[in-house]
């Protein structure tokens, strides 16, 4: 295939939606954009050696967003619709624009002006579009038997699962912004049940890349190893611990972080660390890093990685904290203008949003010990592998109360089980505790993680 982005979005769709930015030009419009996603998925479930489920869906969808001019600033109007086939767009560009009337007025709206050029590798791979549905099912089902080999305390499989899709974005403006993408991904996915004695837990695990190159042995063998580490759960005494993070459970922190960063937020005064820029929020040994060109490499899928973001900038390599110092927030062309910062190129959008502030891929620097290094230095303390809840932190104030599970560290070694655990403080003794970061950075997506070592945290046993 010569060019995979016009079987998305052929020239022809492009072309209507060129007619409808200048349609609303002539309504009198001070800018018109058009984002449009489309994209093609197929999936194989299967339990317990049997064929569960298996589906195709397209889907696509388009956003048009209208700036009407004010005395104060923009206004704008947003229209959608999933109908791609439409003879023009010139009505949804009309619907926008009577809807730019009924909005405040913004002296912040921005639009780019066009820059940069895709020349990144390619995000898409012809090998996804060619996979069969009987190789999903295969996949599946050696997902399932890599898993059992695994293990013998494997019991159930609930769902074993692999799942590809292929897709296109594009955005276009009045001002000649012009951003197409194409990519492919591929998924495996298993979920089971181990059993030891009366006891049954329940585990998953995944893996994602732009290829049909996943290691389901290693996607099979992880999902066992999780179950088996949860079984037999022994009782916690409350108290103050060293805490290792698994680099799982270092995704779902670091995230919550970054989702803190988002500079619409800060000036809402909704983010713990507002007014804090220049200022040291976490350990000098943590360095966050958000990078919308990272290159992919083995362990690497660079999932998040794209030429544009949805404003039309090109993206860039923005560092966060460095060595524990906050250094920006995440812009979108309108934040970035009211905070009287430079942009940042952080943008997404779904096709039915306004742009808002996201991550490409997120990561921090790897430190230089493994994380057999990191349970010694702990010596009696506990490798935490799940938290429940973080989606509950205060954003304003940090306060936190989430469940976790994990293992006892006992004389620098994993023992046993331990489950039902509380940990109520503050995310910001998560980021100053840190006193030492593992070198065994994986990527789940497109944010990375790793081993990290906690003083002193309190930790309530069941």
């Amino acid at each position: 295939m010569s060019n995979p982005f016009e079987s998305f979005i052929p020239q022809a769709l492009e072309a209507r939606l060129q007619d409808g930015l200048a349609h609303a030009m002539s309504l009198g419009a001070e800018g018109a954009e058009a984002f449009i996603s489309v994209s093609h998925s197929r999936k194989a479930k299967v339990q317990n050696g049997a064929l569960q489920d298996l589906t195709v869906s397209k889907r696509g969808g388009l956003g048009v967003r209208v700036l009407r001019g004010g005395a104060k600033g923009l206004r704008a109007g947003l229209a959608t619709t999933t109908d791609l086939a439409a003879v023009d767009f010139r009505g949804l560009f009309a619907q926008a624009w009577e809807l730019s009337a009924l909005g405040d007025e913004d002296p912040w709206l921005r639009q780019a002006d066009p820059s940069g050029t895709d020349d990144l590798p390619s995000r898409y791979d012809t090998a996804v579009e060619a996979i069969t549905p009987e190789q999903r099912i295969a996949w599946a089902l050696d997902l399932e038997a890599q898993s059992r080999r695994a293990s013998t305390k494997v019991a159930a499989v609930r769902e074993s699962a692999w799942g590809d899709g292929t897709g296109a974005s594009l955005l276009l403006t009045q001002k000649g912004v012009r951003t197409p993408d194409t990519g492919s991904s591929c998924s495996a996915s298993i979920e089971l049940a181990v059993a030891e004695g009366e006891d049954r837990q329940a585990s998953w695990h995944w893996g994602v890349s732009r290829r049909p190159d996943l290691d389901l042995a290693a996607i099979g063998a992880e999902a066992a190893l999780k179950g088996e580490r949860k079984l037999n759960p022994q009782r916690l005494p409350a108290g103050k611990y060293p805490v290792v993070l698994h680099p799982e459970v270092a995704v779902d922190l670091l995230g919550i972080v970054a989702g803190m960063l988002d500079a619409e937020s800060v000036l809402k005064q909704r983010s713990l660390f507002a007014g804090k820029l220049g200022q040291v929020i976490a350990s000098p040994l943590l360095t966050l890093i958000d990078d919308g060109r990272l290159a992919e490499a083995p362990g690497c899928p660079a999932l998040g990685t794209e030429p544009w973001d949805a404003e039309g900038l090109p993206t860039r390599r923005n560092v966060l904290l460095q060595d524990g110092v906050l250094q920006t927030y995440l812009h979108t062309l309108k934040t970035a203008a009211e905070m009287g910062m430079a942009p940042t190129a952080s943008a997404g959008r779904g096709f039915g949003s306004q742009p808002g502030a996201t991550t490409f891929n997120l990561f921090p620097l790897a430190g230089k010990d493994s994380a057999e290094a990191l349970y010694r230095m702990a010596g009696n303390g506990v490798l935490i592998t799940e938290i429940m809840g973080l989606h509950t932190v205060d954003p304003v104030s940090g306060d936190l109360s989430v469940g976790a599970s994990g293992i006892r560290i006992r004389n620098g070694e994993l023992a046993e089980p331990v489950d039902k655990l509380t940990f109520a403080g503050n995310l910001r003794d998560f980021l100053t505790r840190i006193v030492a970061l593992g070198s065994d950075l994986r990527w789940y997506g497109s944010s990375a993680g790793l081993s990290i070592l906690l003083e002193d945290i309190s930790l309530g046993g069941a």
